[in-house]
C-alpha cells in the first residue's frame, strides 16, 4: 500500500462505535473492543481503519478515532511490532446538531477535520487520510487539489479516497498521481459477495499498484447472514471441507480475486476477529474461486453511496 507493507487483512473499527456498540459501554470496551483490536494486532494485523464520524452521535464525533488509539497504545507489542502498524482515518462527511449528516470538501473544513483527527489520533502526521464522501456542491477537481494539499502541507503522510467511481478515481490520478508519485494509495469502496460493482475501480488499482480497500467485505451486518442461508450450499460444503467459516471463506475469495484487495471487516469481537485473520491462510484453487462467484447472487443492486455525484470542472 503505496510505502507500507500490510498484512492481507486489516480491520475496520467503525462497528464499535455505533450506538450500543461495546466502545460505547466501559464494561465491553475493555472486554470486548480493545480486546478484539489487540486480538487481532496479536495475530498480525498491521492496519486498522477509522473515521471521524464514527461515532454514537453528532456530538461525539471523533469517537471511534479516541478508541482505536487507546487501543493501539495499550496494546503489548513491541516497538517493532507498533512501528509496523498503520492506523487509516477518513474526513470529508459532516454531523451536526440534531444529527444532520451532509458532505465539505472545501479546504478549510478538510484542514480542520485532517487536524482534529490528528489530535485525536495523538500523531504528528496521520499515517494514511482518505476523502470519506465527495461534496455535491463543489467541482471534483477542487476537492482532490484539497486533498492533495492536506499532503503537502505536512498533516498526512499519504493520501486515499473512498466511494470514487473509476471516472472520478481516472481524474483523481491526473490531478494527484498513483503511488509512485507520491500520490493516491489506496481506494476503499464497498465490494462483497452482494456488491461487486466497482470491478472498473479494482481495475486501475491493479494497473496502477493502489491498494483496494473493500468496507462491507462480508456485505455488512444486514447481509453476513444471508451467507448461512441455503443459497450459499456450495459455499457451505466448501467451507467444510477445508475446516474453515463461510465468512472467512469469503474473505479468502476476496484475497484470490486480486493481488491489491485488502479487506477490512468490522469484526468487533476477539473469536470473530481471529476467524476474519484465518483468511489469509486459505488457500483456494482458480476453480473453486470460480466455483464461489457461480454460485453468488446475481442480482446486486447499487448503493447510493456514489450520489450525488460532484460536477468535473467545464
Amino acid at each position: 500500500m503505496g510505502p507500507y507493507e500490510v498484512a492481507p487483512i486489516g480491520l475496520g473499527c467503525m462497528n464499535v462505535s455505533w450506538p450500543k456498540g461495546a466502545a460505547t459501554d466501559p464494561d465491553r470496551r475493555v472486554s470486548s473492543a480493545i480486546a478484539g483490536i489487540h486480538a487481532g494486532l496479536d495475530a498480525g494485523v498491521t492496519l486498522l481503519d477509522t473515521a471521524d464520524i464514527y461515532a454514537p452521535s453528532w456530538d461525539s464525533v471523533g469517537h471511534n478515532e479516541i478508541f482505536v488509539r487507546e487501543a493501539f497504545e495499550s496494546w503489548g507489542g513491541s516497538a517493532s511490532a507498533k512501528a509496523q502498524v498503520i492506523i487509516a482515518t477518513k474526513g470529508g462527511i459532516q454531523r451536526s446538531e440534531g444529527e444532520k449528516w451532509g458532505r465539505n470538501g472545501s479546504l478549510d473544513y478538510l484542514l480542520a477535520a485532517a487536524e482534529a483527527s490528528r489530535t485525536r489520533l495523538g500523531v504528528d502526521t496521520i499515517a494514511l487520510w482518505q476523502h470519506h464522501r465527495l461534496d455535491p456542491a463543489l467541482d471534483f477537481e477542487t476537492q482532490c487539489e484539497n486533498v492533495v494539499e492536506l499532503k503537502k502541507r505536512g498533516l498526512v503522510a499519504q493520501i486515499g479516497v473512498s466511494n470514487y467511481n473509476a471516472a472520478q478515481l481516472r481524474r483523481a490520478l491526473d490531478i494527484a498521481g498513483g503511488p509512485s508519485d507520491g500520490g493516491i494509495v489506496s481506494v476503499q469502496n464497498e465490494f462483497s459477495p452482494f456488491y461487486r460493482h466497482d470491478l472498473d475501480v479494482l481495475d486501475l488499482c491493479e494497473e496502477h499498484g493502489i491498494a483496494f480497500l473493500p468496507w462491507s467485505p462480508l456485505g455488512g451486518s444486514k447481509k453476513v447472514d444471508q451467507l448461512e442461508r441455503d443459497a450459499f450450499s456450495p459455499l457451505h460444503e466448501m467451507a467444510r471441507s477445508k475446516g474453515v467459516s463461510a465468512q472467512a471463506l469469503v474473505l479468502a475469495w476476496l484475497l484470490a480475486r486480486s493481488e491489491v484487495i485488502i479487506p477490512i471487516p468490522g469484526a468487533t469481537r476477539p473469536e470473530s476477529i481471529g476467524d476474519a485473520v484465518s483468511a489469509w491462510d486459505i488457500e483456494l484453487s482458480d476453480q473453486q474461486r470460480e466455483e464461489i462467484t457461480a454460485h453468488l447472487p446475481k442480482t446486486l443492486p447499487r448503493s447510493e453511496e456514489l450520489e450525488p455525484s460532484p460536477p468535473f470542472r467545464s
